[in-house]
Order: C-alpha cells, then structure tokens, then sequence
C-alpha cells in the first residue's frame, strides 16, 4: 500500500484483497458516475486482479479509480478493460452548495489520483462516464482528452409516444417484423446469440469471458438476454442488457446477416425498450463512432451523449508514431 498525506487526505493505492465489498460497492452505487462497471463483481470478471486508487479523508471515500497495470513486451500499461463501456474515476456525493469549493475539491481529487498513478506505466487508456466532469488535472499533466458518444433514449411511461418518435424507417423495420411473424423471447442460454456473432465479428470475441460475466449479472438479477426468432423457429437477433439503478445498457448484440434486414434486431432493441419500468430514466444503447451505427441508433430517437476517452503514451514521439 502506498499512501501519500496531505491537509488531511489520504490516497492510497489499494490491492483487492484490501478493498472491501460492500463498503465499495455501497460507494459506486452512490457516486454521480455509479454504474456496473465500478462495482466488484463486475470488475472481478472482467479486470481480474484489479486494485485501486483511493483519496480519502477522515476515514470516508471521496474518489476512486479502479486501474490495473498489465505488461506485454516488457511494457507497462493501462487499457480500458473488455465489456466495459467507460470505467474511470468515481466520485463520491461531494457536491457542495458552492460551485467554487465543488470545483476546488475535485481538483483536489483528480490531481491526487493522477500523481498516484505508477511511473512505470507507459500507455494509459481508459474511458470515463459521462457524468465525470473534471478532467482538467489530467490535461495538465500531458494526457490526451478524447470525445466520444454514447447513445441515450429517454424513457417514458407512454411507449406509444416513444414509438411515435422513432424515424419511419424504424418503425418501418419493426413492423414488418412483427407482420412476419418474428417473435421476441427471454432466455437463459446466450449460446446462440454468442454464435451468431462469430461470422462477422470484427474485433476478438472472448466467449468465455462474456459467458462468465452474463452468468454473474444473472447472479445479480441485472441481466436479460432476447432472442428474435421467425415462425420455422431460426434466429433473427439476439440483445443482451443490464439493468443498474435508473439504467438499462445495452451489453451485447448479434445478428444472423444471411437474412438481410428483416427488422429482427430493431424489435429486439423496441422489447428492452417497451418493458423498461417507470423507474427507468435512461435507455443505454452504449454506442460505436462508426457512421453506420450512429444512423441505427439515432432512429430509436436516441441523443448522443458525449463521455471521455483519456490516453497518455509515455513513449518518445518516433516509438508512438511506430506504435501507431
């Protein structure tokens, strides 16, 4: 454990074994930044050996950075772990009345917790949610702040009014899926949606890691899982999503491409939607840069909701541009 003390703060880098379960996760769960991907269990599957930078103050959590340093090539690093949209730094409830001394604090925080992260890192990347609004010791230090998006839909108690604001096409997709006779069941085995995957996936599927990490949102009672099958029963699409707090995020999604767009995926995408209970604010359709998926996303009525990506490569500019 490291600790460095000052004006009464006290950041720490903290191994797992240090970290406490529920008095962490009873922390991201009242962060503005909360969500699954701070919580243990979730890191556990899916950054295992994970540890953690803590400021804290009289004993109480004010931010924390969940990181873990890996090596390849004898090269330390940061990456952003797999199945994880955004992990970054969780603040705890330090809002104050005076925006000056919020903004004072968080400076605090932020620049305690880039201070603490260890020299021998050569490559930083990670995202963070976003809620996180306090970026700027990270700047300051000769990091890289990137923009990226996500895609939220506003939830309302009215579907029907949801489904009015979708682009016609969309609606055009799902209505003919539907007059097709494709159909829209939950399930417990992701098998099938993980193979329909396999055809055209464009990055390094982990089968094993998403099998684990689905079989513990099922442990938690966050996850559901849709297959989208026609009358002959072959599958269409398949959408795997969590629920955290006000929160549905879309996980996972496949579809067969061999069938042409027969509006399988959209209503697959309309059934997490049109069972989202009231106390669900926001529908995360988590989100790609690609051109593309914006367009598909954009016609559920979705916003696009702009988080970071910070990076920082150590390395002299003629090794960076190699590593390019």
């Amino acid at each position: 454990m490291e600790t460095n003390q000052q004006s009464g703060y006290k950041t720490e880098v903290l191994e797992r074994s240090q970290i406490e379960d529920s008095v962490w996760n009873e922390f991201i769960a009242r962060s503005p930044q909360a969500a699954p991907y701070g919580c243990t269990w979730y890191l556990d599957v899916v950054w295992p050996g994970w540890k953690a930078i803590v400021v804290s103050k009289k004993g109480q959590m004010l931010a924390v950075l969940p990181l873990k340093t890996s090596r390849k090539h004898g090269i330390s690093y940061i990456f952003n772990p797999p199945l994880t949209q955004y992990v970054g730094i969780f603040f705890g409830e330090i809002e104050k009345k005076n925006l000056t001394l919020t903004l004072a604090l968080k400076k605090r925080l932020v620049k305690a917790i880039v201070e603490a992260i260890p020299n021998e890192v050569k490559v930083f990347n990670l995202k963070f949610a976003p809620e996180f609004g306090y970026p700027l010791p990270f700047h300051w230090a000769g990091f890289e702040l990137h923009t990226r998006y996500s895609y939220w839909l506003d939830n309302q108690e009215d579907k029907s009014l949801i489904f009015k604001n979708f682009e016609e096409r969309t609606r055009t997709y799902i209505n003919k899926a539907v007059k097709t006779g494709l159909t829209v069941s939950s399930v417990e085995d992701i098998e099938e949606i993980i193979g329909l995957a396999k055809p055209r996936s464009t990055y390094d599927l982990d089968e094993s890691l998403l099998k684990k990490l689905w079989a513990t949102l099922r442990q938690h009672k966050t996850a559901t899982a849709l297959e989208v099958r026609d009358e002959t029963g072959r599958l269409h699409a398949g959408l795997i999503y969590q629920q955290f707090q006000h929160k549905i995020i879309h996980l996972f999604s496949a579809f067969d491409a061999e069938l042409g767009n027969q509006g399988g995926m959209s209503l697959a995408i309309w059934k997490s939607i049109e069972t989202a209970g009231p106390e669900v604010q926001v529908i995360d359709f988590e989100g790609s840069m690609l051109e593309p998926v914006e367009n598909f996303f954009r016609g559920f009525g979705t916003r696009p909701v702009p988080y970071l990506q910070i990076k920082k490569n150590a390395f002299p500019k003629p090794v960076r541009w190699l590593m390019d």
